[in-house]
């Protein structure tokens, strides 16, 4: 991929990370090559997060601007219903060099998603979208959950099989399928752990994982009809979330992973408020920060 021009990002540079650690796995249009970013609701957390070689995106499932030490990655939550002047805003003013498509429309609104039909959100898409990408901003298609079932939260597909009937309104026009014709430059993902008692050693569900995302990469591929499609993981955590221990022993193995792949571009755990206590970084936080 090519990296971002200087002037993309040139008022955050100053606050921005500076060094690179020489084994990091530089594969990613992120800012100095890092893709580790920040999802996050309080913004004076991410200061406590702003280290070297770590975390120089993040994003707030809005278009709120809270974390001005980070490259800012705004999000259109729902169809027809997100922030289109605040998406604007960010763009014209060189904030952003993408925007994220809706947040979990295969969820519902009471577990965080947009809860959208994939018809309702093809229909949208193009009257949502596609301004921000004629302002040159590249577009992430809807994040969605880890299901693959025809019956989810909503009553109606998740996951991989809502993001099939999604992309198949294209596809049913052999000469209007692929990615390009939603504009997207990348595809989000969202992962977490099982719920289980008692709980679910953090190797186990570090592979469980690993094992997700290699699978849902390959499947992506096949859905837009395209070859590494680049992968952004906006949201991940073992379960239950919300233990620092937990949290710190998973990341120790997903990170170098995920550094390691090619294909994703950007990765951001849920989330910023869980790696730090208090005013300082916790067990987890210090392993986000650390871990190459």
């Amino acid at each position: 991929m090519a990296l971002l021009l200087a002037t993309a990002f040139a008022g955050l540079a100053a606050a921005l990370p500076t060094e690179l650690n020489s084994t990091l796995v530089t594969r990613t249009d992120a800012p100095f090559g890092i893709k580790k970013g920040l999802a996050y609701n309080n913004g004076a957390i991410t200061d406590i997060l702003s280290r070297p070689n770590s975390a120089t995106w993040s994003y707030n499932w809005g278009t709120a601007l809270n974390a001005p030490k980070f490259q800012q990655i705004p999000m259109f939550f729902s169809p027809s219903t997100g922030d289109t002047n605040g998406v604007i805003a960010k763009i014209k003013a060189g904030d952003t060099p993408y925007v994220l498509g809706y947040n979990e429309p295969d969820e519902i609104w009471g577990n965080g998603g947009c809860q959208a039909t994939p018809e309702q959100a093809y229909d949208a898409w193009g009257n949502d979208m596609f301004k921000f990408q004629e302002m040159g901003a590249k577009l992430v298609c809807p994040a969605i959950t880890s299901w693959d079932t025809t019956v989810g939260h909503t009553g109606g597909p998740a996951g991989l099989t809502w993001l099939r009937q999604f992309a198949r309104n294209f596809n049913k026009n052999p000469s209007a399928s692929g990615p390009g014709q939603f504009r997207c430059s990348a595809q989000a993902l969202h992962w977490y752990g099982p719920v289980t008692t008692p709980t679910t050693p953090a190797a186990t569900q570090a592979q469980l994982f690993i094992d997700y995302i290699a699978y849902a990469h390959t499947q992506v591929d096949d859905i837009f009809q395209t070859t590494n499609m680049d992968i952004w993981i906006t949201e991940f955590s073992p379960w239950p979330v919300h233990d620092a221990q937990l949290m710190s022993d998973f990341l120790k193995i997903v990170i170098p992973w995920m550094d390691a792949q090619s294909w994703i571009a950007r990765y951001s755990p849920f989330m910023a408020e869980d790696l730090v206590s208090g005013s300082s970084l916790n067990v987890a936080g210090n392993t986000f920060v650390n871990t190459m």
